[in-house]
């Protein structure tokens, strides 16, 4: 058998105890979400995505990026139907994939639409999409990533760049809402977007 790297071994472990309680909300695709197979398979794996890249962000030597990932998910879930329309500061946290854990500093985003549309502003990579009330307790999120010199593109204009997800309301104080992306095209292998409301 071959021989585990103990702190390897030890995050492992405590991920596969941990695992079951991190949310008991399930995100399903509403059936007026016209996603493609592609992305419906990646919601399909959205469970597994989520406690491969959480197992993989344990391995981190930064101790501040894993606590931040800790409030995101430590303190569990509430059911919404809509987020508030209004301005978020967002900052993009990848689980897993090239690096086991890498956060970025914040940036602005923003709820429109009466809570049905989302998009990032400012960054070198942004995004914009549609957020629709799931069964599950959460939103559903499909939308595209594009670059901070390109205009925002429909969902479809490029497979490359789709994106699917679920966005849920962490508790505890203060609000925030974290946004989930399961198998990311690039990097990562399990995207969190956190997203604070500004005074």
């Amino acid at each position: 058998m071959r021989n585990i790297p103990t702190r390897r071994f030890a995050a492992l472990l405590l991920a596969a105890v941990l695992m079951p309680v991190v949310s008991t909300l399930a995100c399903q695709v509403p059936d007026a979400a016209p996603i493609t197979p592609f992305d419906g398979d990646r919601m399909t794996g959205f469970e597994a995505a989520r406690s491969r890249g959480l197992a993989e962000a344990l391995l981190s030597d930064n101790a501040a990026d894993r606590a931040l990932v800790s409030t995101l998910f430590a303190l569990g879930e509430t059911p919404i139907s809509q987020m508030p329309d209004g301005n978020y500061r967002c900052r993009t946290i990848k689980l897993g994939g090239l690096l086991p854990l890498t956060t970025y500093t914040q940036f602005a985003c923003t709820v429109s639409n009466d809570g049905a549309r989302i998009e990032k502003l400012t960054g070198s990579q942004r995004f914009s999409g549609n957020l629709l009330p799931s069964d599950g307790g959460g939103l559903f999120y499909w939308g595209t990533l594009h670059y901070g010199d390109e205009a925002p593109m429909n969902y479809r204009a490029d497979p490359e760049r789709s994106q699917v997800g679920c966005v849920y309301k962490v508790d505890g104080k203060p609000v925030r809402y974290r946004l989930e992306l399961p198998f990311p095209r690039f990097e990562s292998t399990h995207d969190v977007i956190e997203l604070v409301p500004t005074r």
